[in-house]
């Protein structure tokens, strides 16, 4: 049965988009999550009393600020974002120059979802793989095939913790004989799941892993670089605060300001950072960036695109 629509958020659609700098947004919806997954790092510090997910922002709230903000790519991630109350009604009310990307669990109903939001309107969908929950695979890849075949771009993604790495030969061959793209996130160690890995394990762990995943391996390259995050690109957490990118909120930096402030105003250059071999995938595939050979280049912060 479907829900019902949410009015007030279907009215505030209205807000209509502005000029901006902004190209895109990775954006926190929630730190909810039905899932338990023990490779978290949401799920180890609640076990531990350290972290509480903030509460749940209306969404007529969001709805004006990214109307307002009107980026070119609204990446959806979480937590898990199905939880958010009224969240198919929020979709629709986006305006529809906001190309939205959702990451999800895929465990709610997607019914509904396929049914009211068109796939030009979500662009792409990352369906995380966890085979340590609940979901059996066979109903797992059924929900990726109704996805698919309702002309949704869609992409597994499987994190390689220990006790599931050696599925993936399985898992890998399960979705891409069925013509799901497949994408592998190596495990991020935390300190309270730590792992040193053998080299045997790297070796048959980078065997799956793409380019956009190999710095995991080491060998980075760690010159400063100027970077577009907080004038193209904004990490968004779920209580509206707007970083550079996520790893700003981790290290404690400032933040750019908070997006459901109506006076909220992005950075009017690109700025330094010493982090960026650091940086998650999330961020490090929308910014752009120019290293900084020298400290007289850091004077100079147009935007010019440097492609690592």
């Amino acid at each position: 049965m479907m829900e019902t629509r949410n009015d007030e958020v279907v009215r505030d659609a209205g807000t209509s988009c502005a000029e901006t700098t902004l190209k895109s947004a990775v954006w926190f919806l929630t730190f909810n999550c039905n899932y338990r997954c023990p490779y978290c790092w949401e799920v180890q510090r609640m076990e531990r009393g350290e972290f509480k997910p903030e509460p749940y922002v209306d969404s007529a709230r969001w709805v004006e600020a990214w109307n307002r903000l009107c980026p070119d790519v609204l990446d959806i991630s979480g937590g898990e974002p199905w939880l958010q109350p009224g969240f198919i009604d929020m979709l629709e009310a986006f305006d529809d120059r906001i190309r939205i990307a959702i990451t999800t669990n895929a465990s709610h109903d997607l019914t509904e979802f396929v049914q009211r939001i068109s796939p030009e309107k979500v662009f792409s969908m990352t369906l995380s793989y966890h085979p340590s929950q609940r979901m059996n695979p066979e109903f797992f890849l059924g929900k990726c095939l109704l996805l698919k075949k309702r002309g949704f771009h869609i992409t597994v993604n499987f994190v390689t913790w220990p006790e599931q790495m050696w599925l993936l030969p399985r898992v890998k061959k399960m979705f891409e004989s069925n013509g799901v793209r497949f994408h592998v996130d190596p495990y991020a160690a935390t300190p309270y799941k730590k792992y040193e890995f053998f080299q045997r394990e790297m070796d048959f762990i980078r065997y799956y892993v793409g380019d956009d995943r190999a710095h995991w391996f080491g060998g980075v390259d760690t010159t400063p670089v100027l970077c577009s995050g907080g004038m193209t690109h904004l990490n968004v957490q779920p209580n509206g605060d707007a970083f550079r990118c996520i790893n700003d909120k981790i290290l404690d930096k400032p933040m750019v300001g908070n997006i459901l402030d109506e006076n909220f105003r992005l950075n009017d250059r690109w700025t330094h950072c010493a982090e960026f071999h650091r940086c998650p995938g999330c961020d490090k595939d929308k910014v752009q960036v120019r290293k900084l050979e020298s400290p007289e280049q850091e004077k100079t912060s147009e935007p010019l695109s440097y492609t690592l």
